[in-house]
């Protein structure tokens, strides 16, 4: 019997194994995802830094927690690079899988701006918990950030930043945080 795949293990591809395993314990059940896999809590992100979590305390369940709860083949690092649907077969790069039912939970990426400058490769962004990491690690030693967009995210990482002793300027197309959200009395007094 061929598997049912799930592509991502972000909350919806993993409350979807969840919800499914409650429904039927024995089909096989196999989830790819690009990242490792570990089980977190995406909004953790943008408030970790003050509460001195790096990425690694974020984890909630561990990667092969999660496939013996799911009774599940867990496969971090994988990459689909094509879906036959005639075929039922995906294609990972150096092999391929069958699938008898396909399920594509992985998320979105954030917008790459079009920046140029001798800093544009600098610009992070923070999706999930490896970028985290790498924002993490990027700040080492320093003290000022300057965040892209004033929107709810860009608000919750300047507040965390700020509880942790970082000066914070936010940029945003707005001309004050949350302008899409608030008036702009309302907004002026969030900045």
């Amino acid at each position: 019997m061929s598997p049912i795949v799930i592509v991502g293990t972000g909350l919806a591809g993993y409350t979807l194994a969840r919800e499914l395993r409650k429904l039927d314990k024995d089909t096989p059940l196999t989830l790819l995802t690009a990242d490792d896999g570990h089980f977190y809590s995406k909004p953790m992100l943008s408030n970790a830094f003050a509460q001195g979590k790096d990425a690694q305390a974020l984890i909630n369940t561990p990667v092969e927690a999660m496939a013996t709860q799911l009774n599940a083949d867990v496969r971090p690092g994988v990459t689909v690079r094509g879906i036959d649907t005639d075929a039922r077969r995906l294609d990972l790069g150096e092999s391929s899988l069958e699938y008898g039912r396909l399920v594509l939970a992985w998320g979105a990426d954030p917008i790459r701006l079009p920046l140029a400058g001798d800093g544009a490769g600098d610009v992070l962004s923070v999706n999930d918990r490896l970028d985290y990491a790498r924002f993490r690690e990027a700040l080492t030693g320093k003290r000022r950030v300057t965040i892209l967009g004033a929107g709810l995210i860009g608000c919750e990482f300047a507040n965390d930043l700020l509880k942790a002793g970082f000066e914070v300027t936010l940029v945003d197309l707005a001309a004050w945080p949350l302008g899409r959200l608030l008036p702009e009395t309302a907004g002026r007094a969030m900045a």
